[in-house]
């Protein structure tokens, strides 16, 4: 059985989907999951915090995503791993990565707490990150340049994609495994 908080979630998520963010109203998110007003107001605190709540689900789903596949003696492919995982956590979580990234909801702003939740979630890929520097698999840079690189094209990618604005040329899954492979040989260390 799906409990009140989720179904507000669901119906949030549904509404901005369909009928874009004019449609985030109290109202319309407590009548879509059927339940009252006062159902918003107590769970969240109105519609800010159910948007919140969705970033929040957005960044714990995709950090769980990217940390899942388990990690082996090949740092390098775990990073390429993690970077799949990026993409298809996004492609399947369309609605979340827009209120994570793209601003789909005017004037919402995260709270603290969900911004630590989105910090942790780029740790993760700079874990991924570091372990191929540790390795020497990977150079020019510290961990956290390489890594904010490859979330910066990982994000790149992955927007064009969900906004439909890629180049054809960039269709399906080939480009991306390209071009994040491009990006990570840019980064192998300096054989001097």
């Amino acid at each position: 059985m799906v409990d009140t908080r989720e179904s507000l979630m669901n119906a949030a998520s549904a509404l901005l989907a369909e009928e874009g963010p004019e449609a985030l109203t109290v109202r319309r998110i407590a009548a879509e999951a059927g339940v009252s007003t006062m159902g918003v107001y107590s769970r969240f605190g109105g519609k800010d915090g159910v948007v919140d709540a969705l970033f929040r689900e957005g960044f714990d789903g995709l950090k769980a995503a990217i940390s899942a596949p388990p990690t082996s003696g090949d740092p390098l492919d775990d990073l390429r791993t993690c970077c799949r995982a990026y993409r298809s956590f996004a492609l399947a979580h369309g609605t979340h990565y827009r209120i994570m990234f793209e601003g789909a909801v005017p004037g919402f702003t995260a709270s603290d707490a969900s911004l630590e939740v989105a910090a942790a979630t780029y740790e993760a890929v700079a874990e991924r990150v570091r372990r191929c520097v540790e390795a020497d698999q990977l150079g020019g840079g510290t961990h956290d340049e390489i890594a904010a690189s490859l979330w910066a094209a990982c994000h790149g990618l992955v927007s064009l994609e969900l906004l439909a604005k890629k180049p054809a040329v960039l269709a399906g899954d080939e480009p991306y495994e390209r071009t994040m492979a491009a990006i990570i040989r840019g980064f192998a260390p300096d054989p001097r």
